[in-house]
């Protein structure tokens, strides 16, 4: 509530409070102390984090290509050496996984945001018998759009030299 208030204040340009009489005094703006940026930071942040987190649901646990359309920009830089460039040719190329791989998920352990960078720690399996693959997936935010994707990709090991899990 605080940051709220705060927030409120900073964007007005002066506050103006009645005095005893009828004049009103302005008082000077408040300045920001980084609370504000901060603030609207942490919206952009959560913003792109829900638009990522949805797009990668929709597509490799729900299986629904469409959502491309809608959360991918029209011009697209992939990273990934295994698809082309481009908002149709990852179009087709995810089609063309998901008709292959109809029992396949993606399981998203952990989401962060930085700016116009969301990042993905998930669990990708082909079926249920699948040991599977952890992958951390990078994508670049722009208006609202994804608009550049990176990722690294590990095969879950049968045997681990350690008792900790990749996830």
């Amino acid at each position: 509530m605080k940051k709220l208030l705060i927030a409120a204040l900073a964007a007005a340009s002066f506050v103006m409070v009645p005095a005893l009489g009828s004049e009103a005094h302005a008082f000077p703006p408040i300045r920001d102390n980084g609370m504000i940026s901060k603030l609207q930071k942490e919206r952009q942040d959560e913003a792109n984090k829900a638009l990522v987190v949805n797009f990668w649901n929709e597509v490799f646990n729900k299986h629904n290509a469409s959502i491309i359309d809608t959360a991918v920009g029209d011009v697209y830089t992939q990273h990934s050496p295994g698809f082309a460039d481009g908002k149709e040719a990852f179009r087709t190329a995810i089609i063309g996984f998901l008709k292959e791989f109809p029992e396949s998920t993606a399981e998203i352990k952990r989401v962060a945001a930085d700016g116009d960078l969301v990042f993905i720690h998930n669990h990708i399996k082909m079926n249920e018998s699948d040991r599977g693959q952890s992958a951390v997936d990078i994508f670049r935010v722009e208006n609202g759009k994804i608009v550049e994707h990176w990722d690294i990709i590990q095969d879950v090991p049968e045997k681990a030299e350690n008792n900790n899990t990749m996830f």
